[in-house]
């Protein structure tokens, strides 16, 4: 078929070409036709997400596993939380996680599957990189057949928000087959699809909004006063007081379990932020160790700025002066 294809490539249309390519390339053989899933819901709820896809075999008889992943904040711990259910033409069955230890098919760096779908469809419209695609196959293999136009319906019944933060993101979804580990040598054909952003409330602290973007990021989002932590100015977003200066600067100050107010405000190398990108800059703290933290105390939250090397032009949440953003240190 690939022979034939590079052979009739000079008498076909481009865009024939093209299609037909992809079509014989597509080794999911699955197209996503619909997704239903709510538009939100409450912390540690149960939600239900309807995938209906249909896999078409161009040659065959195929046997194989099918295999769904996931992509959702990685404080949701998924693998745990999530059960799959699919019923139609070839029948009905359940889904199980692929374990960390299996690697994934067509991988040349020996990654598991959920590395290899991080590292072949990242995150797709998300804004904030603190996610993980999270791996499920079938108990058993499927057979399709020649010229095959099988329906299916995966029911995926998870746990959102388990870790207690209100959050706004859009989850996705990929189904292949066992075989197939998203190579790097062929394009990104797989069927992945991102739902509508999931309003998850109810919980505590401020909403972690992967669907829009931020003027700052942190990530990871949820970590401990002992955690290191990057916090990102991404200075493309919207236009700031500090539009076009190119250094800049932290400007924070930590609160302790006891009350006391740390303040580390000083525009130095040590809270000089790096340049990542034009207008976009990040710095990676130790908390305890930023702040110097004595033995015994325990840090609850850092409210922060960011700053011009002069300190005296500043922007804060919501793009103003007058408002920090958080930090706010959250167990398990």
């Amino acid at each position: 078929m690939i022979k034939y294809l590079r052979n009739t490539r000079k008498k076909l249309p481009r865009y024939v070409f093209l299609a037909a390519l992809i079509l014989f390339l597509s080794n999911c053989d699955f197209i996503i036709n619909s997704i239903t899933q709510p538009l939100t819901a409450n912390v540690g709820e149960e939600i239900t997400t309807v995938l209906d896809a249909n896999f078409n075999v161009d040659g065959g008889p195929y046997t194989k596993r099918i295999v769904i992943g996931i992509l959702a904040p990685k404080s949701w711990k998924l693998g745990e939380n999530t059960k799959i259910t699919f019923s139609g033409d070839k029948g009905t069955g359940t889904m199980i996680p692929i374990p960390a230890s299996e690697v994934a098919a067509s991988a040349k760096n020996g990654e598991n599957w959920a590395t290899r779908m991080k590292n072949k469809l990242g995150i797709g419209p998300n804004f904030i990189d603190d996610m993980e695609w999270v791996p499920f196959q079938t108990t058993e293999s499927l057979t399709a057949n020649i010229n095959d136009k099988a329906n299916a319906k995966f029911q995926i019944k998870m746990k959102v928000g388990i870790d207690g933060q209100n959050t706004s993101v859009r989850l996705g979804y990929v189904v292949c087959n066992k075989d197939d580990g998203l190579a790097d040598d062929t394009p990104n054909l797989w069927p992945v699809k991102y739902a509508n952003c999931l309003e998850v409330s109810g919980g505590t602290g401020d909403l972690i909004d992967f669907c829009n973007p931020s003027l700052a990021v942190l990530s990871p989002v949820k970590v401990l006063d002992n955690d290191f932590e990057s916090i990102t100015f991404d200075n493309t977003v919207t236009t700031t007081a500090l539009k076009d200066v190119q250094n800049i600067y932290l400007c924070a100050t930590a609160h302790t379990s006891d009350g006391q107010d740390i303040v580390v405000c000083a525009q130095d190398e040590r809270s000089k932020m790096r340049t990542i990108a034009p207008n976009k800059f990040q710095i990676t703290i130790w908390p305890r160790g930023y702040f110097n933290v004595p033995a015994g105390k325990t840090l609850t939250s850092v409210d922060y700025y960011f700053t011009d090397q002069g300190g005296t032009v500043k922007v804060g949440f919501g793009n103003v002066s007058t408002v920090p953003f958080k930090i706010k240190f959250l167990c398990d």
